[in-house]
């Protein structure tokens, strides 16, 4: 089967799309033929090993993070899903024609998507999710600021969050179409790189502050998030676009008596993303099924053209999400958007 395959180069990596082994499949395992997988920050890293396929797993280092297909085959302890299922999955070895995935970590397709919302599905809900429901424990009535709206779990928190009973939703981009795009979404959008912003976000709640602020941008909005959060306020360290270093006031910090947590899945047991997986399916998967939340695809791009698709992740042009299409050719070239819209910076 096709691939994509990270391999070194002088002192790096680099992604080669070859023809490699079929997976191995354990008896808690489904093989999947992949239809559409996503491309992720973390994979712009060569994170293929924060996520495994399965316990166990062997082989060459194939990127990707998450997909959706079809079930072919089951393992032996398999139940709950059949041959002919379709699943989406946070997993790794996503960038493949076909992935052995626990089945533990399997969540049926919404009925009405396609394989592209749903190959944009995994990553950024279950993470957005976790991180307001288990991280800061977000109740109906309480605020949200989400730093870094126009990522995807950007969109996802904001869609969440308002679900989740948010009297107010803030959120940030620094694009002025983009934040054209998070109103749309039915949040306050403000400009993220305002010297005001948290002036802003003051004056929104009556000088209260956010109860809760998601921040998936990190190094130098560290100190606007706590300048905007409430008294005892929940600051929820989720991503770090912009980098992983930041400096912030102690004593301004300690005068709020903030809580700030910090969300990662890499030092997860597979044990805690069975439970992860699991709240998802009870909690999240049934608004995705009455379409009350989302996800948005922003481009898509063959599996020959995945290094092309990291560029264009990279580049910051896009609001949402960037999928791989594995029912493209392979030796097809990149394909436009997905619902493209014009977009000034185009």
């Amino acid at each position: 089967m096709k691939a994509a395959v990270i391999e070194p180069r002088d002192g790096g990596t680099t992604l080669t799309v070859r023809d490699v082994d079929e997976p191995r499949t354990g008896p808690r395992d489904v093989l999947v033929a992949v239809r559409a997988a996503a491309v992720n920050r973390a994979d712009l890293r060569r994170a293929a090993s924060h996520f495994s396929a399965s316990e166990g797993a062997v082989g060459p280092a194939i990127g990707g993070l998450e997909m959706a297909g079809e079930v072919t085959d089951v393992g032996a302890e398999v139940c709950g899903v059949a041959v002919g299922d379709r699943i989406m999955a946070m997993t790794g070895g996503a960038w493949a024609e076909r992935v052995s995935v626990d089945h533990r970590l399997a969540v049926a397709v919404p009925r009405d998507f396609d394989w592209l919302q749903a190959a944009a599905t995994p990553i950024s809900f279950m993470t957005a999710y976790d991180a307001l429901a288990d991280a800061a424990r977000l109740a109906r009535g309480e605020s949200v600021l989400v730093q870094g709206g126009s990522s995807a779990a950007g969109i996802a928190a904001i869609q969440l969050a308002r679900v989740m009973g948010a009297s107010t939703v803030f959120a940030t981009s620094t694009t002025p179409w983009k934040l054209s795009m998070l109103r749309e979404l039915g949040c306050h959008a403000l400009g993220a790189d305002s010297r005001d912003l948290a002036a802003a976000v003051l004056d929104l709640t009556d000088g209260r502050g956010v109860d809760v602020v998601i921040d998936i941008v990190g190094h130098g909005v560290v100190q606007q998030n706590i300048d905007a959060a409430a008294v005892r306020g929940r600051i929820i360290c989720l991503g770090r676009l912009a980098g992983t270093q930041g400096s912030f006031d102690l004593d301004e910090f300690s005068r709020k008596r903030i809580h700030m947590i910090g969300v990662t899945f890499r030092t997860r047991s597979m044990q805690e993303r069975f439970r992860v997986v699991d709240r998802f399916r009870d909690e999240v998967l049934p608004q995705l099924e009455r379409g009350e939340i989302l996800p948005v695809v922003d481009r898509t791009f063959a599996l020959a053209a995945v290094d092309e698709a990291e560029r264009y992740l990279q580049s910051g042009k896009g609001f949402g999400k960037v999928i791989i299409d594995l029912d493209v050719a392979l030796n097809a070239a990149a394909i436009g958007l997905t619902g493209d819209k014009p977009r000034p910076d185009r």
